[in-house]
């Protein structure tokens, strides 16, 4: 290695030490999550809206939270504060957004309120690593940012990590389409309570529009053995449909929609569009859950940013390395089935 190339590996690890890890990680955990909260402060007395929260959009990042009638206090403009907190005894807080109420969307006994992001904050690094990822990105994405289908500022990037320090559930959405049909993965979505439901997919891609033209969907949970798969199969947002019998795994048919979804699937929710809003690079679904099965307790796929499963394994170098490596496999087709 020449000198030229050891100084900048020791300017790398004196900047980032070992926080050079995927920023989309997987991990697996039973679903629903119980590792981070999310409270909404603004309001009164905060309210936890960790099962009522979506990402509506990310450019301009919009976030959603369905909050019961009456809890909004009866404003139509207001800021307010999210807390992404662990759920241990500490109840440390990981990362917060400021938000600024922007739209009102009526639900049947509740409203979902969308929220434009003023700022963010992030705990899961110390600062001086935090900051040289945000100029890394920031460089990085300066240069390739003609390639980008959705631009984001640098303040809505930091704001979209915080979002992800809360696991996601990696869903696999299955639709029937005169042509055919198409199975895609999606983890912009969230429950909104009251029985309805929302998800954003990027308006550019097919998918959008084939949820907005036939307005019924299957969704179901991936199982860890089916985690390569669904990151392979992101190609389908692009496609008409696909063909269902060359998948490598076994179909049933859902309880009322009668879709194909995976027989593996640990729970399949039917869901019904009630309402389609073009938001900016994504279109954001509000829906309806018509059935909700569950079949198994098995674990699940979920996304987290690599800030946060640093937090999650923070001074143990041999577990981390091997989630890092255990991430690549599940992504890459290599996971034991």
């Amino acid at each position: 290695m020449s000198i030229v190339r050891r100084g900048r590996s020791a300017i790398r690890r004196i900047a980032f030490g070992d926080t050079l890890i995927p920023q989309e990680f997987t991990i697996a955990l039973r679903e629903p999550q119980q590792e981070i909260s999310v409270w909404l402060h603004g309001l009164g007395d905060p309210i936890d809206v960790t099962r009522r929260i979506t990402t509506a959009c990310c450019a301009p990042l919009t976030i959603g939270v369905s909050l019961d009638e009456g809890q909004r206090l009866g404003r139509s403009r207001f800021h307010a504060l999210l807390l992404f907190c662990e759920r241990t005894q500490e109840r440390r807080v990981l990362g917060e957004i400021r938000l600024a109420s922007k739209t009102i969307l009526p639900l049947d006994g509740s409203e979902l309120i969308l929220f434009n992001v003023l700022g963010s904050s992030n705990y899961c690094l110390p600062k001086p690593r935090l900051w040289a990822h945000f100029v890394s990105q920031a460089y990085s994405n300066w240069r390739n940012l003609q390639s980008f289908d959705v631009k984001m500022t640098a303040l809505e990037l930091r704001a979209a990590i915080v979002t992800f320090i809360r696991p996601h559930p990696l869903g696999l959405v299955s639709i029937v389409t005169e042509a055919g049909g198409n199975i895609f993965p999606m983890n912009l979505m969230g429950e909104l309570g009251n029985g309805y439901f929302a998800f954003a997919l990027k308006d550019s891609r097919l998918a959008a529009h084939l949820v907005e033209r036939e307005g019924r969907i299957a969704l179901s949970t991936v199982p860890m053995p089916l985690c390569s798969l669904a990151f392979q199969y992101a190609a389908h947002h692009t496609k008409e449909s696909i063909d269902w019998d060359q998948l490598p795994f076994p179909l049933k048919l859902s309880k009322e929609f009668r879709i194909p979804v995976p027989v593996s699937a640990p729970r399949v929710r039917e869901i019904q569009v009630d309402q389609v809003h073009k938001i900016g690079s994504h279109t954001l679904f509000v829906a309806r859950v018509i059935s909700d099965e569950r079949f198994s307790e098995e674990l699940q796929v979920h996304v987290v940013h690599g800030f946060y499963q640093h937090w999650r394994l923070r001074g143990q170098r041999e577990a981390l390395a091997a989630s890092v490596a255990a991430d690549s496999l599940n992504k890459r087709g290599l996971a034991a089935s």
